[in-house]
């Protein structure tokens, strides 16, 4: 029994090195790849938002004559104040905001063409999102805006208008982390609400870095 424990043979240190470095190839290239895929993830969460914003926006156009600013804590029966430039809206908030007295949530607000009644539709973001719609005027209909939208731990900002089909971008690698404000920063050129124009691919610098002006999707 004592001679078969003795000549018992485990792994030499030389075979644990080596599966140890193994393993370690085996995470440097995975755990890139990770990174890679989640960065992608956030960045698709914005841009489906952006799109559903977009999306919005022409349904309120077509039913009353009018783009609407972003806002949030509005009911849909409610008075709510629109304004040329929106609130930054951050996910989760409700999509579908109720009578007054109910549910609150984000929307798009504006005047109808009459000059006097407000329109609102409901929108939202989601989990980690944040965005901002503009328009042209809060005082009368509007018939131009500007939306944008970044996830927290994003690194590009998605921007589209009322006058192209198009989504634009802009992206940084540094901004993951990061949160958008209320005037599109991390991301520079954004219009603001009192020249909101259809503008942004070609002309406004878009400040980010690999992506230093905005781009085509």
């Amino acid at each position: 029994m004592l001679d078969r424990l003795r000549n018992g043979r485990g792994f030499t240190l030389i075979e644990l090195l080596i599966v140890v470095a193994i393993i370690g190839i085996l995470a440097a290239v995975a755990i890139p790849q990770f990174s890679a895929y989640r960065q992608k993830g956030f960045n698709s969460a914005a841009l489906s938002d952006l799109k559903n914003v977009k999306g919005a926006q022409e349904a309120l156009f077509t039913d009353n004559g009018t783009y609407g600013s972003s806002q949030s804590s509005v009911t849909l029966d409610a008075l709510a104040a629109p304004a040329a430039a929106g609130k930054l809206v951050l996910g989760p908030m409700s999509a579908a905001p109720t009578s007054a007295g109910g549910v609150t949530g984000a929307a798009l607000v504006g005047i109808k063409y009459d000059g006097v009644t407000v329109a609102v539709i409901g929108i939202s973001a989601s989990n980690g999102v944040n965005l901002n719609a503009n328009i042209n005027t809060a005082a009368k209909s509007s018939n131009t805006y500007v939306v944008f939208t970044k996830h927290t731990n994003g690194t590009r900002v998605f921007a589209t208008e009322c006058a192209s089909s198009e989504v634009m971008f802009v992206q940084n690698d540094t901004w993951a982390g990061t949160a958008m404000d209320a005037f599109g920063a991390p991301a520079t050129g954004v219009p603001n609400p009192a020249t909101v124009t259809p503008t942004i691919l070609n002309t406004l610098p878009g400040n980010g870095s690999p992506t230093v002006n905005w781009g085509a999707m």
